[in-house]
C-alpha cells in the first residue's frame, strides 16, 4: 500500500458505503491508480476497523462498478480498464443491500442527465425529431401493453430514450445515455415490476407507457420545464419501484 494513501474507520450506520466511498475517492484523487495493488483483506479489516463481511462487500462492489479486479495468486488491483466497464448490477454475488444502493445512485445519475436531455429535446426539437419520438412511444405503447412486457424493456424503452438524447443535437448525450440505460438489466426491472405485488406486470407498465406519453407530449409542445418535470416524475417512478423491490432490510 502507497504511504500516502489515507483511510478512516467508516461510519457506523452504512459501513460498506463508506469503505466503498473512501476507494472511490482515492481512485479519483490519482492516489490510487491503474494496476496498483490494494491493501490485502486482512490488512483492510486492520485499517478500517470493520468486520471480514463488510471488507468483502465493499470489494464485491466496487468490483461490480468495474473499479478493482483480482489477479489469482497476486491479490486485488485498480484496474486499468475503468472506460470499459459498465457495472453489472444483477451480479449474483452482490448483497441485495448493496444492490439498492447501486440502484439507487443509477438513478440519481439519470435523473442528473436525462432531466436535462428533455429539456434540451423540447427546446431543440425539429417535427422530424418528434415525429420519430411519436412512432417509437406508439410502439413502446403497443408492444407493453398487447405484446410481450419483456420486449418493452429492452426495445422501443430504450429507443425513446436514445431518441431523447439525439434530439439534444448534441453528440455527447447519447453515449452517455445508452450507458445509464444499459446498465439496468431487464431480468432486474422485471423483478422490480413484479415486487410492487402487481399480479400482472402490465400494470406497472401502464405507468410506464403514460409517464413517457407526458415526456413526449412536453415535446411536441417544446416545452423544456415541462418535459424536465416529466421525466423528474419518471425518476421518482423509478425510486419507488427500487425502495419496494428492494427494500433495506435496516429499515
Amino acid at each position: 500500500m502507497k504511504s500516502e494513501i489515507i483511510l478512516e474507520q467508516p461510519r457506523k450506520v452504512t459501513v460498506v458505503e463508506s469503505i466503498v466511498e473512501q476507494i472511490v475517492r482515492q481512485i479519483q484523487a490519482g492516489k490510487l491508480k491503474p494496476g496498483d495493488r490494494l491493501p490485502s483483506e486482512r490488512e483492510l479489516i486492520k485499517i478500517l476497523r470493520v468486520s471480514r463481511s463488510s471488507v468483502r462487500e465493499a470489494l464485491q462492489g466496487l468490483a461490480m462498478m468495474g473499479l478493482i479486479e483480482s489477479r489469482a495468486g497476486q491479490g486485488t488491483f485498480v484496474s486499468d480498464k475503468l472506460h470499459l466497464m459498465v457495472p453489472d448490477l444483477s451480479h449474483p454475488g452482490i448483497s441485495a443491500r448493496l444492490q439498492r444502493e447501486m440502484r439507487l445512485k443509477l438513478i440519481e445519475a439519470r435523473r442528473t442527465v436525462e432531466c436535462a436531455v428533455a429539456r434540451l429535446a423540447a427546446e431543440r426539437a425539429t417535427d422530424e425529431g418528434i415525429a420519430k419520438l411519436n412512432e417509437i412511444l406508439a410502439q413502446y405503447c403497443e408492444t407493453a401493453l398487447h405484446g410481450s412486457y419483456q420486449r418493452a424493456l429492452i426495445g422501443p424503452h430504450h429507443d425513446f430514450h436514445i431518441q431523447l438524447a439525439e434530439m439534444t443535437q448534441n453528440p455527447f448525450y447519447p453515449p452517455v445515455v445508452e450507458t445509464l440505460i444499459r446498465a439496468i438489466p431487464p431480468s432486474l426491472r422485471e423483478t422490480e415490476f413484479i415486487a410492487l405485488g402487481e399480479p400482472d406486470p402490465r400494470k406497472i407498465l401502464e405507468i410506464e407507457v403514460e409517464i413517457h406519453a407526458a415526456i413526449a407530449s412536453a415535446v411536441a409542445a417544446r416545452d423544456g420545464e415541462g418535459a424536465c418535470a416529466a421525466m423528474e416524475r419518471h425518476m421518482d417512478f423509478e425510486e419507488r419501484l427500487v425502495h419496494k423491490a428492494l427494500s433495506d432490510p435496516q429499515e
